[in-house]
């Protein structure tokens, strides 16, 4: 589910839903899905860095919650995601 279908099903608001933010503030235009969980959603940011070409240090990721307005809320700045390295 992305956002534009979130818009048309304001039930599924009920529960918490994070999504994924790039250095901008901004929807992460490859990451762009709602998860159940913040872990959920750090876990997907992380398994795509470790397939991406180039240095995963340089890839700033944040995490946002939906609220019950349909606003959303940063929890996590944008930054390296630096644990994708640990092999």
């Amino acid at each position: 589910m992305n956002w534009a279908e979130l818009h048309q099903q304001p039930q599924a608001l009920r529960q918490r839903l994070y999504r994924l933010i790039d250095g901008l503030g901004e929807p992460h235009r490859q990451l762009d899905s709602l998860y159940p969980s913040v872990e959920a959603a750090l876990e997907d940011a992380i398994a795509w860095l470790e397939h991406t070409a180039g240095n995963p240090s340089e890839q700033a990721v944040g995490v946002e919650v939906a609220t019950a307005s349909g606003d959303w809320r940063t929890l996590r700045m944008p930054e390296p995601l630096l644990c994708a390295w640990r092999r």
